[in-house]
């Protein structure tokens, strides 16, 4: 079943919902010319200072502030947060001043989050409408482009890389395997409709979600399908995959859990009545699924059973997904917060607010949790202890990570 048709909104074109019509592959071209902007650009820290040193959990100890909305995920390596912006950039950032190390310019907009392996970047881009459809792969100390790959429409999917290929899905409807050193692709597959859900590779299988309301399962070294299993409705959400189990949500307002090997379903949690469903993607941590939804609630289910743990209202839509460190859940909304809750109970223990629409991913480093902002800002926040995300979303380096 493919996306919703009519009039949109506002919100749900910067998620991108629509169709799609599928286009002729174009080939990888390597690059050695620098696409890139010097530190001096328009990306500015406005919070480089000692807050860090005496914060308390929820105090904000770094911002950095683009030209445009940050809808993608920040991954943290090596002291440098990487995030796109709306803008057409890719910053890299100190984690710990909000200082810009560099920005690369793209040729559209990046909601897509980066993949930082091995000391190159990868992340995706596109207009809604024009020139930018490409895969890109970014030395990660000097932002100076290595390659890109051009597909057929813009790559809102997150990449994610394994044994030295990159997979990512594009809105023309293909899953692309391509050579992580070189760009060169080594297979495509046909994911029957438009695709922005980021790939998850585990034990030899990628799992992705599509437009046409399936999760697929695909050989990660050949591109033979394994399987197809059927929701009632498009699949932005991205999957995750724990002990045999592969975890996804879908618009028609269910989470799966889904037989990693066979595809078949194990059980069917419902949420709310909502508009999209569920396109957050879920994390499992200590025995719990979490996961927001556009009926506006952050849930923890039963990893095993599917019965729910808790539900948490937000004010607005939930298509962030949640990332767990010390025992407690973070998580953004469309009311321009970013919530953290206790992962025993639902139960508040601060709130950020930010002066725009919270897309983005947080991703939990050394202490400080990482968010952006539709008010086009990063966020850097005092967690009450030095954790890092721990959950299979950031485990399987899926929208923002921890490490090279």
């Amino acid at each position: 079943m493919t996306g919703p048709t009519g009039s949109v909104g506002r919100r749900e074109l910067l998620a991108g919902l629509g169709g799609v019509t599928l286009a002729s592959v174009a080939g990888c071209t390597a690059r050695e010319d620098a696409a890139k902007d010097t530190p001096t650009g328009a990306g500015s820290p406005t919070g480089a200072d000692d807050r860090g040193a005496t914060a308390a959990a929820g105090d904000v100890t770094m911002t950095f502030d683009a030209d445009d909305e940050i809808l993608s995920s920040p991954t943290v390596a090596d002291g440098t947060v990487y995030v796109g912006s709306t803008d057409g950039h890719l910053y890299a950032v100190d984690a710990t001043s909000g200082t810009q190390r560099w920005r690369f310019r793209t040729d559209g907009a990046v909601y897509s989050s980066p993949q930082v392996v091995d000391g190159t970047v990868y992340v995706g881009a596109g207009l809604e409408d024009g020139p930018g459809r490409s895969l890109f792969a970014i030395d990660a100390a000097t932002g100076t482009e290595r390659w890109r790959f051009e597909t057929g429409d813009k790559v809102k999917s997150s990449p994610t890389v394994a044994d030295g290929t990159v997979y990512v899905a594009s809105r023309d409807g293909r899953l692309y395997a391509l050579a992580a050193e070189s760009g060169e692709q080594r297979w495509v597959a046909s994911l029957g409709a438009t695709a922005e859900s980021s790939p998850t590779v585990a034990d030899g299988t990628v799992y992705v979600g599509s437009f046409d309301g399936a999760l697929y399962a695909f050989d990660a070294e050949v591109g033979a399908r394994r399987w197809r299993f059927g929701t009632g409705d498009f699949v932005r959400s991205s999957p995750t995959v724990h002990d045999e189990t592969v975890y996804v949500g879908s618009s028609d307002r269910s989470l799966y859990a889904v037989d990693a090997a066979t595809g078949r379903e194990q059980w069917r949690y419902g949420t709310g009545e909502s508009r999209f469903g569920v396109q957050s993607s879920p994390t499992v941590a200590d025995g719990t699924v979490f996961v927001g939804a556009y009926d506006a609630t952050v849930h923890a289910v039963d990893a095993g059973t599917g019965e729910r743990t808790w539900a948490v209202e937000t004010g607005d839509t939930v298509v962030s997904s949640p990332t767990v460190a010390d025992g407690t859940v973070y998580v953004g909304s469309w009311d321009g917060r970013l919530y953290a809750l206790d992962r025993e109970t639902g139960a508040e223990t601060w709130t950020l607010a930010t002066d725009g629409e919270v897309f983005s991913s947080p991703t939990a480093a050394s202490g400080t949790v990482y968010v952006g902002s539709g008010d086009a800002t990063l966020y850097g926040v005092a967690l009450d202890g030095a954790g890092s995300s721990d959950g299979s979303r950031v485990r399987s380096r899926t929208l923002g990570h921890l490490g090279p």
